[in-house]
């Protein structure tokens, strides 16, 4: 085991330790929850099929710079409002919105609280929305930045290599350029054919196999995303208590969605002309590594930072890996 193996598992049981653990809940509860309540302004906008879509801004007084935060699937910008509030102390304003059908922005007819997409390109589209928001909103001379996790990665990806946005960089964690459906690859055809053919057939909003409704509180040892039990426990409260926050896992028009994209997606990173990060999380289980280094190539736009030991969920993880992802952002965002 090397050293700092060894230096992070005693960190990790210092963190995660109960006297630890209620701490953190504490600070949460007392300074990050009411920052986020009274800081944030809330609005809405009208997307593709007037879905509505809810922002959230956080403008700082004095900012050097703007960063617009694109979540993950089964997420909101709530989840974020300690990484906000970080991004706010760096002087930086933050605009955040949540992806259609999820969160607190509008869902589809007969969704329910099923995982569901209309159309990836949508998605794109709310995301220019916003971004046009952003750069627009006070002073138009301080650069503008993209942040995102996961499917919200991809997004900014697909925005960034269509030419529809012109941020000055960005910063992608643990883009969704493959979905890991299995541990093996090989499979993702015939399961993206499946989704496709029932979502063809009528069941696009119907959960794909093995899909279930919300569970709000799950046993931390059985998460893959965090070694943060503080953050975990933080986030499943707030989905227990808020209506808005619980979604189940994806049906086949998710899926259906979800792979179309990112099977093209993987291919397109030569397309990419702004310097962007990519936040790779060592143990990810969520999304395939190898997609992402796929993606990278040989663009010299496209830089890799690899988080070790983290698990899918960086911006969520212990201090040790967590600190990293936020210098790597502090060093590209802040002047």
């Amino acid at each position: 085991m090397s050293a700092y193996s060894e230096l992070f598992l005693k960190s990790l049981e210092k963190e995660n330790s109960e006297e630890f653990v209620q701490e953190r809940i504490r600070n949460y509860q007392n300074n990050i929850y009411p920052f986020f309540k009274n800081k944030g302004e809330v609005s809405r906008f009208f997307g593709q099929g007037t879905i509505p879509i809810s922002c959230c801004f956080f403008r700082h007084p004095n900012p050097v710079a703007k960063i617009l935060l694109a979540t993950g699937y089964n997420e909101s910008y709530l989840k974020y409002a300690e990484l906000i509030q970080n991004l706010y102390d760096m002087r930086v304003s933050v605009y955040c919105y949540d992806h259609r059908g999820q969160g607190y922005s509008g869902r589809f007819l007969n969704q329910n609280k099923r995982g569901y997409v209309d159309f990836f390109p949508n998605l794109v589209d709310d995301l220019c929305t916003v971004f046009r928001m952003m750069g627009a909103d006070n002073n138009t001379r301080i650069p503008c930045f993209l942040l995102g996790h996961s499917m919200g990665a991809a997004v900014i990806a697909s925005a960034l290599c269509s030419r529809k946005i012109n941020p000055a960089a960005a910063i992608l964690s643990a883009p969704m350029f493959e979905v890991m459906l299995t541990p093996w690859h090989v499979l993702e055809g015939a399961i993206f054919c499946l989704a496709k053919v029932a979502s063809t057939l009528g069941f696009a909003k119907s959960y794909a196999f093995g899909q279930k409704n919300c569970t709000p509180f799950l046993p931390f040892d059985t998460n893959d995303v965090t070694h943060s039990k503080s953050r975990f426990f933080t986030w499943r409260k707030h989905i227990s208590e808020i209506e808005e926050m619980q979604l189940g896992g994806p049906t086949f028009g998710w899926l259906n969605q979800a792979i179309s994209a990112s099977r093209k997606l993987r291919y397109r990173g030569s397309q990419i002309v702004i310097p962007t990060t990519i936040l790779q999380a060592q143990d990810d289980t969520v999304v395939r590594n190898s997609a992402q280094d796929i993606f990278i190539g040989s663009n010299s736009m496209l830089k890799k930072v690899v988080c070790e030991h983290s698990r899918h969920e960086i911006l969520m993880e212990v201090d040790s890996i967590r600190s990293q992802a936020l210098n790597v952002i502090k060093r590209i965002v802040v002047p």
